[in-house]
């Protein structure tokens, strides 16, 4: 049986300007449909040329961002490659690779960095509202929070139950009218270099809602967007640019699957071929997140690795990405970065949804992942 690989530029590499990216199909006879595709297939798909001895190539403009090869790219990144064909009637597709891009700075002169003590923190759930309020760094609707008994494990932990009407958008506490917010922030104080874990659980209601996309045909309200619905995020000043993390409801495709919240590549982080993170929404049921993250503008220092249990254990266990790695580089800062905060939230366009609630609990910074993990099924597992 035919096979396909990419053989250059080499897995793990670093690759800079223009670079040949290289496929070579072995075995066969008839060939066609000659791809190679970098990071997310709607943008970085390529027809690849043939050039003899069964090898194929693109031209991959490393400076330039892959939806329309003109904008510069504003970070270094990982990208994931790989190539298809058809030979013989059959489609073939070749493993991913890896590579980094070095168009930018060099990062000698960055922090090595690591733990800070002074990252510890950790929301209070099971004292007055007040003090739940007091012990964030900010907080955003506050007025839409009750602290209650944890609907599955009862009084053994208090979490927050939080339901934010359309008409919060004219609260006076809301920074703009076009969106409706929850959120609520740890300290701002993650730096480039700092290297620590961040928990967090949520529950969404029975009524939490789907989104979808435009012209959605499995849309039972007409042709209109939903919208996303924002859950987390690391997040930080100059505010006019992205968050480099944020975890979402957020379908843009109709052939996206429905009721999932997701981690996806941004332009800082432009080469996953699909989301980094997919998680159910599992309605009525806990999913306990931990980000092990290590901060940094520069793609060879940043990294981070993901925990995640929605009952099939007792505790967070790793998610593995493209390639089965568990510590996948990244990029969470810029270069005009200053400090990062971590936020819970309920965060959507308005006029989208009558009211959105959700429950959330154990937001927390820890230097380990067993210290920030919510253990929401302590008790035991409940696949």
């Amino acid at each position: 049986m035919a096979t396909i690989a990419i053989i250059s530029p080499a897995t793990e590499t670093r690759v800079s300007g223009t670079v040949n990216v290289v496929a070579k199909i072995t075995g066969g006879t008839k060939v066609s449909g000659v791809t190679i595709i970098v990071g997310v297939p709607e943008f970085g798909t390529r027809e690849a040329k043939g050039v003899g001895g069964g090898k194929y190539y693109i031209a991959w403009n490393t400076t330039r961002k892959l939806v329309d090869n003109v904008t510069p790219t504003p970070s270094d990144g990982v990208f994931w490659i790989r190539a298809r064909a058809v030979v013989d009637g059959v489609t073939i597709t070749s493993p991913f690779i890896g590579v980094a891009t070095a168009n930018r700075f060099q990062n000698d002169a960055l922090p090595t960095g690591g733990w800070r003590s002074e990252l510890a923190w950790a929301a209070k759930y099971d004292g007055t509202l007040e003090q739940w309020k007091a012990g964030h760094g900010a907080v955003v609707g506050a007025k839409y929070v009750q602290l209650v008994n944890d609907p599955i494990l009862g009084s053994a932990r208090k979490v927050a139950k939080i339901s934010v009407p359309e008409s919060a958008r004219y609260d006076a506490d809301q920074p703009t009218k076009t969106t409706v917010r929850f959120q609520s922030s740890s300290r701002r104080n993650i730096v480039e270099g700092d290297e620590f874990c961040v928990g967090f659980a949520f529950m969404p209601p029975a009524d939490f809602p789907t989104v979808y996309p435009k012209s959605d045909p499995a849309n039972p309200n007409g042709p209109d967007a939903t919208g996303y619905i924002a859950l987390f995020q690391f997040y930080g000043p100059p505010y006019v640019q992205g968050s480099p993390l944020v975890l979402h409801a957020d379908r843009r495709l109709a052939s996206d699957p429905l009721d999932e919240f997701v981690v996806r590549g941004n332009e800082l982080n432009a080469g996953d071929p699909w989301p980094y993170l997919s998680l159910p929404y599992r309605r009525g049921r806990w999913t306990d997140v931990v980000l092990r993250i290590h901060v940094s503008r520069s793609i060879s220092k940043g990294w981070i690795e993901t925990y995640v249990n929605q009952g099939a254990a007792t505790s967070v266990q790793p998610v593995p990405f493209v390639n089965g790695a568990h510590r996948v580089p990244r990029v969470l800062a810029r270069p005009d970065s200053e400090a990062f905060r971590t936020d819970m939230q309920i965060y959507r366009v308005a006029n989208r949804f009558p009211v959105v609630s959700m429950y959330q609990t154990g937001h927390r910074i820890a230097r380990t992942v067993a210290e920030a993990d919510p253990r929401s099924y302590r008790n035991g597992a409940k696949p």
